[in-house]
């Protein structure tokens, strides 16, 4: 009976052992390095992102996948990176590509078995094109007579993007976007007579394009001006050197008689309210004019002989610059408001107070929402008001109301 047992039991265990071999060594040849298919790529400007995928692992854990690249088309010496593993799809961003150049690149993924790789594959960097600059208006050799406006527009065009765009008036910045147009109007009431380079720029990033045109600015025909006499009687020496004026003449309806402000006058007026006045209207009519301010485009009234200051302050800031904080800034930004030329008022207002000079229109306030007060240039070197102060209204003969703390303010004394 043992016997028997015997003969059954050890065939019947060398059978399994057989077995679990034969499993164990199939197992073992299925196992296999993992099969890889490279994918496309997207590019933009100079980086592209490279796509492999993982068809088969091999019937064994993957421990790495990457990418093989570089610009040998058996990508020798060629560059490996890994990339993090978190799903059988996987890609990776290269940059710092050359234009015109071709690159080669391979996935790759392991297991215990080994690499499995894809086929290499290839992409070609574009050549990046300068802009292209197409100048609407003006046309190229225009002539204008001083005084008329010249209006800019210009678009650039790209094979990526246009980033940035000026536009440049005999070497002057008058206008930069973060865009591929301008739009500009540019008054010549205050500018020489003379031939002007006009040099509007693009550049996408990497690549710049300049193209220039030439407009003319002709002199204004001289016009004859009348002589105008008044009777002897009426004449009064004015002091500071300032030219003669006349005193009004009594007026009941405008009773007082301003101060004589230098060569700008005396005029009569009436009080009104609020600190307001009213001035004689023949006095208006031949003192006060209206002019267009350079660089912002804006109408004001001014004493006729106060009107070449103003041009020239303008004028000043239409072609100015400042560095702040490392940016160079056109100085028309920094003119955020205009808060008033010729305002026939006393002074604060206050009826109690002198005249101002605003009333004779040899003053203007800017930006007074936050500079009726002291700017201490030591701890504000950047404000707006204290560099137009010293780049336009001060070389143009204004003097500056921050010594009393009125920032806002500038006047001519003469």
């Amino acid at each position: 009976m043992q016997y028997i047992s015997n003969r059954i039991i050890v065939p019947l265990t060398l059978g399994v052992m057989a077995i679990v071999l034969i499993a164990v060594l199939k197992l073992a040849y299925a196992s296999s390095p993992p099969l890889v298919e490279t994918g496309d790529f997207s590019l933009h400007q100079d980086k592209a992102i490279l796509m492999g995928t993982v068809i088969d692992s091999g019937g064994q854990d993957i421990s790495q996948y990457g990418f093989v690249w570089g610009t040998s088309p058996d990508l020798e010496n060629a560059e490996t990176v890994d990339v993090p593993m978190d799903a059988e799809s996987f890609e990776m961003e290269i940059g710092a590509l050359r234009e015109g150049t071709t690159y080669y690149y391979q996935a790759f993924a392991r297991n215990s078995k080994g690499y499995g790789f894809g086929e290499i594959k290839s992409l070609v960097v574009p050549e990046n094109l300068a802009p292209t600059i197409d100048i609407i208006s003006p046309a190229d050799g225009l002539k204008v007579t001083q005084g008329e406006a010249v209006s800019f527009a210009a678009t650039g065009k790209d094979d990526r993007e246009v980033a940035g765009i000026t536009l440049e008036i005999n070497g002057s910045v008058h206008q930069e976007a973060q865009s591929s147009s301008i739009d500009y109007k540019w008054d010549t009431g205050s500018v020489e007579p003379g031939t002007y380079e006009i040099k509007v720029t693009a550049t996408d990033g990497y690549k710049t394009t300049e193209k220039i045109i030439m407009v003319e600015v002709q002199p204004k025909p001289v016009q004859s001006t009348p002589v105008v006499t008044q009777p002897a009687a009426n004449t009064e020496t004015v002091s500071r050197g300032a030219t003669p004026h006349y005193t009004p003449a009594y007026n009941s309806n405008y009773p007082k008689l301003s101060k004589v402000n230098g060569c700008f006058g005396q005029f009569r007026y009436r009080d009104t309210y609020g600190g307001r006045i009213e001035i004689d209207p023949q006095w208006v009519k031949e003192n006060i004019v209206t002019i267009t301010l350079p660089g912002i485009n804006r109408q004001v009234q001014v004493h006729k002989d106060a009107a070449g200051a103003f041009i020239k302050a303008f004028t000043y800031i239409q072609n100015g610059t400042d560095d702040i904080n490392g940016k160079t800034v056109p100085l028309t930004s920094l003119v955020r408001t205009m808060d008033g030329t010729w305002v026939p008022r006393h002074i604060g207002w206050n009826p109690s107070r002198n005249l101002s000079n605003h009333s004779w229109g040899t003053a203007i306030d800017i930006n007074a929402s936050d500079h009726y007060r002291y700017v201490d240039p030591a701890k504000e070197p950047h404000d707006p008001n204290l560099i137009l102060w010293e780049k336009a209204f001060k070389p143009a003969g204004f003097s500056w109301g921050n010594r009393y703390g009125d920032a806002m303010h500038y006047e001519l004394l003469w």
